[in-house]
C-alpha cells in the first residue's frame, strides 16, 4: 500500500497537468492564462486548466494549499505574503516559488466622468467598487486611500469583480471603481467601447512618491491617451509586476516548458498585456524577493542571464522548517527569561548596565535561530499573537502612571524638565532622520536608531518595529532592538562619568542642599502591593485596553498610522487623573506596575526570540554611524542643555546623569547612574523625585505620541 501511494505521488508531481489560478473574465491575468493555455496544448504535450479566483491573494492561497499548481500574482501581495504581512499574517509562503516576471500592472481607478472628479479625495462618500476580497486589488486600494489620508471606511465601500463593477457603474449602481491590471483592461475598454462616460484618475506627485518610499516594487506608469475611447489624457499612475509564480512541486520539465513558450510568444503575450517587461532583464528579476524555482533559475542561466546571481536567487537550500504556536512561542520566550536571569546573577556587567533578562536570554536564542538559518538547518517561526497582548498590556500600565496630580506638585521644575524631555525626543529623532538622508538610506530605518529605541527602549522597539516593517522597513524590530541595546550601555558608561566631571569641574558640592522627601514617601504609599487586588488591577487594565480599541479606531480615522496601543494608553492615562481627582474609586498601581512589568518580559522575550539578525548584516556602518550621532546628541544635551536649563547646581549635575540613563535607555539605568553619583556625593532628592515622575510617567507616553507624528510626516 505504501509503495503505491509514494509511486501514485510521485507520477502526480511528475504528469503535464497544470491547473493555473488567473482571476476574474475581465482582467488580464485570466487573457494572460488563456492565451498560455491555448500554446501550451498547441506546442507541447501540457494539459493547462484555468482555475478564476479573486486575485493574488486567493492565488497564493490556492497554491500554498496545493489546489493549483502555477498562478499569476501582483509581485507586491507575493511580497508581503513571502515576508507573512498583510493577509498573511503569521501565515508566510512556503511552497510558493517564483517563476518569471511578466509584464506591468497599473492602477486604475475608473470613475463616472459625469460626477466630473478631479482626485481620489473626490471619492469620499461615494460608492466605490475596491475589487474582490482577497485580491491584490482590494490591496492596492487601501494602500491608495492611505496616501490621501483615507480608508475604506470614508467610501461606500463594494467588493465586485472587474466585470462586475464596469456593469454596476454602467447601470448607475456604483460611481467608480478600482482596477489593477494591465492597461488595457478587457472590463474598461468594454465599458469605453459601449459609450459609457468614463474617465480614470490621475495620482498626484505626493501620492505616488508616498506609495513608492512606502511599498515595495511600485513604479510610475502613464497610461497614453486614447488607450481607451473618450480618454482624450494621458493618464499618470503607479503600477507593479505580474510575476508568475508555481508550487514547489512543480516538475522541472514543466518549468522550462512553460518559460519556453512564453519566450518564444512574447510578442503575442505583449499585445495581450498592453506593455513589455524584459523577459530577460536583469532588474525584473531582481525585484522579485520570493526564491526562484529551482528549474527557473537553471533555466535563466542556460539562456545566458548574466549578473543574476541564480545560486543566490534559487531556494537550493533544504533546512526544514518548525512553526510554533502561540503558546509554544510564549514557552520559548520563558525559557528565554529564565536564562537571562540566570546570567545576570552570573556576570556583573549585564546587571551594571541594567540589561533586561529578556533581551539577555533572547539574545542568546536570536544567535542560536540565526545560525540554524544561515546553516540550512531550520528556520523556525513563531506566532506572535501573545506578544502583541502583552505589548498593549504593558503600554496601558505605562498608561496608568500618568498622574497630572504628582506632576503639577512637583512644581516649576517637573514641567521645565518634561518639556526638556520632549525636547530630546525630537531631537533624537531630527538626528537619525537627517544623518538617514545624509547617508542616503530611508529616513524610516534611520528612526530605528531615533527615539523609538534610545528613549523608548526595548519595549517601544518592539511595538513600533513591526509597524516599520509594515512599512516595508525590512528588519527594523531587529534594528531598534539592536540599538535600544546599544544606549542600555552607552547611557550608562556616560552619566556617571559626565555628572562627576560636572561637579568636580564646576564646585557643585557647594550648592547641594537637603529637600523634604515626603513627596516621594506619599507617592511610594500608593504603589504598596495587595495579594487581594490583582484581580481588580487586571480588570482595570482589561477595561482600559477594552475602551482603547475604540479610541483607537477613531483616531485612526484621521488617516494617520498609531500604534495599536494609543488608545488603552489614552484611557488609562484618563482613568488614573480621574481617580487622583475625585476618589472616586482606587487605581491599583502597585499590582498594575507589576503585571505590567510581567507583560513587558514576556513581550521583551518573544520579541527578541523572533529577532532575523542576519537582516543587520547590509546596515551596519549606517547603523554605526547613526548611533554614533546619538551618543554626540545625548551627551551636549545632557551637558549644556539638561544642566544649565535645570539650574546649573548639584542636582542638575544629577539630573544630567539620570537623563542620559533614560535618554538612551531605561528609567532602571537613570535611576542607577544616579544613585552612582550621590552615593559617592550627596542625595538629591529633586532629582530622585523628577526623573521617575517624568521618565516613567509621561516619556513613554510622549515618545509614542512624538514618533506617530514623525512616522506619518516621512511616510
Amino acid at each position: 500500500m505504501f509503495a503505491l501511494l509514494v509511486s501514485g505521488c510521485a507520477k502526480q508531481s511528475e504528469n503535464n497537468n497544470i491547473h493555473i489560478g488567473t482571476g476574474g473574465t475581465g482582467g488580464t491575468y485570466f487573457a494572460y492564462g488563456n492565451a498560455l493555455k491555448e500554446v501550451a496544448e498547441q506546442e507541447s504535450d501540457i494539459d493547462m486548466s484555468i482555475q478564476m479566483s479573486a486575485g493574488s491573494a486567493a492565488n497564493l492561497r490556492l497554491l500554498e494549499n496545493n489546489i493549483v499548481g502555477m498562478a499569476i500574482v501582483q509581485n507586491d501581495t507575493l511580497t508581503d505574503a513571502y515576508n507573512g504581512k498583510g493577509e498573511f499574517e503569521g501565515n508566510p509562503l512556503k511552497i510558493t516559488k517564483a517563476v518569471a516576471g511578466l509584464y506591468t500592472e497599473s492602477y486604475q481607478i475608473v470613475v463616472n466622468k459625469k460626477l466630473k472628479l478631479n482626485s481620489v479625495e473626490d471619492l469620499a462618500g461615494l460608492r466605490v467598487s475596491v475589487g474582490e476580497e482577497g485580491s491584490g486589488v482590494l490591496k492596492n486600494a487601501k494602500n491608495i486611500l492611505r496616501a490621501y489620508g483615507m480608508t475604506v471606511d470614508d467610501i461606500d465601500v463594494r467588493y465586485l469583480s472587474f466585470e462586475d463593477a464596469a456593469n454596476a457603474l454602467k447601470n448607475g449602481e456604483i460611481d467608480a471603481f478600482f482596477v489593477t491590471a494591465s492597461a488595457p483592461t478587457k472590463a474598461i475598454s468594454d465599458l469605453a467601447d459601449s459609450n459609457v462616460p468614463i474617465d480614470i484618475l490621475s495620482l498626484d506627485d505626493r501620492a505616488i512618491r508616498f506609495l513608492q518610499d512606502s511599498y515595495n516594487g511600485y513604479s510610475v506608469t502613464t497610461i497614453k491617451k486614447g488607450t481607451y475611447k473618450g480618454i482624450n489624457k494621458d493618464i499618470t499612475t503607479v503600477g507593479v509586476m505580474a510575476v508568475l509564480v508555481a508550487n514547489n512541486n512543480m516538475s522541472s520539465r514543466n518549468i522550462e516548458t512553460v518559460l519556453n513558450l512564453i519566450k518564444a510568444h512574447q510578442d503575442s503575450f505583449n499585445k495581450i498585456s498592453g506593455n513589455t517587461v524584459n523577459f530577460f532583464d536583469e532588474a525584473t528579476l531582481n525585484s522579485i524577493v520570493v526564491p526562484f524555482h529551482k528549474a527557473a533559475s537553471e533555466w535563466y542561466s542556460a539562456n545566458g542571464i548574466t549578473g543574476l546571481k541564480a545560486e543566490v536567487k534559487a531556494d537550493n537550500v533544504s533546512r526544514k522548517t518548525l512553526n510554533l504556536d502561540m503558546y509554544q512561542t510564549v514557552a520559548v520566550a520563558v525559557l528565554a527569561l529564565f536564562i537571562g536571569v540566570l546570567l545576570k546573577e552570573r556576570i556583573k556587567f549585564l546587571t551594571t548596565f541594567c540589561i533586561p533578562a529578556p533581551v539577555v536570554g533572547g539574545m542568546i536564542f536570536a544567535v542560536i535561530f540565526c545560525a540554524l538559518y544561515a546553516l540550512g538547518i531550520l528556520e523556525i517561526n513563531f506566532d506572535e499573537t501573545l506578544r502583541n497582548v502583552c505589548m498593549v498590556m504593558f503600554f496601558t500600565s505605562v498608561g496608568f502612571q500618568a498622574n497630572m496630580k504628582v506632576l503639577k506638585s512637583g512644581g516649576k521644575g517637573t514641567f521645565i524638565f518634561l518639556i526638556l524631555v520632549l525636547l530630546l525626543i525630537i531631537s533624537q529623532n531630527f538626528v537619525a532622520v537627517g544623518l538617514s538622508k545624509l547617508l542616503g538610506i530611508n529616513p524610516l530605518i534611520g528612526m530605528c536608531t531615533g527615539s523609538i529605541p534610545m528613549i523608548g527602549g526595548h519595549g517601544t522597539a518592539g511595538a513600533f518595529g513591526p509597524l516599520l516593517e509594515d512599512m516595508n522597513v525590512d528588519g527594523a524590530t531587529t534594528l531598534a532592538t539592536a540599538a535600544a541595546t546599544f544606549g542600555l550601555v552607552a547611557g550608562s558608561l556616560m552619566g556617571g562619568p559626565l555628572a562627576n566631571s560636572l561637579i568636580k569641574k564646576k564646585s557643585l558640592m557647594d550648592t547641594a542642599v537637603y529637600e523634604d522627601d515626603s513627596m516621594l514617601v506619599e507617592e511610594e504609599i500608593k504603589h504598596r502591593r495587595e495579594v487581594s487586588m490583582y484581580a481588580p488591577a487586571v480588570y482595570q487594565l482589561t477595561l482600559a485596553m477594552g475602551i482603547g480599541t475604540i479610541v483607537s479606531f477613531v483616531l485612526s480615522k484621521t488617516g494617520m498610522t498609531f500604534p495599536v496601543y494609543i488608545g488603552s494608553m489614552i484611557v488609562a492615562a484618563v482613568m488614573r487623573n480621574i481617580s487622583e481627582y475625585t476618589d472616586g474609586f482606587r487605581i491599583h498601581m502597585g499590582e498594575i506596575n507589576d503585571l505590567g512589568s510581567i507583560c513587558l518580559s514576556l513581550f521583551l522575550g518573544v520579541a527578541m526570540i523572533t529577532l532575523k539578525l542576519w537582516q543587520l548584516a547590509a546596515l551596519a556602518l549606517p547603523l554605526f554611524i547613526l548611533l554614533a550621532g546619538q551618543v554626540a546628541l545625548m551627551y551636549i544635551f545632557a551637558r549644556f542643555i539638561t544642566f544649565k536649563c535645570m539650574g546649573s547646581d548639584y542636582d542638575a549635575a544629577v539630573l544630567a546623569a539620570g537623563t542620559c540613563g533614560f535618554g538612551m535607555g531605561a528609567t532602571p539605568n537613570a535611576m542607577a547612574n544616579m544613585q552612582a553619583v550621590t552615593e559617592k556625593y550627596l542625595p538629591s532628592v529633586k532629582a530622585f523625585l523628577l526623573v521617575p515622575i517624568v521618565g516613567s510617567m509621561f516619556a513613554d507616553f510622549l515618545n509614542s505620541l512624538t514618533i506617530t507624528f514623525f512616522i506619518n510626516f516621512l511616510g
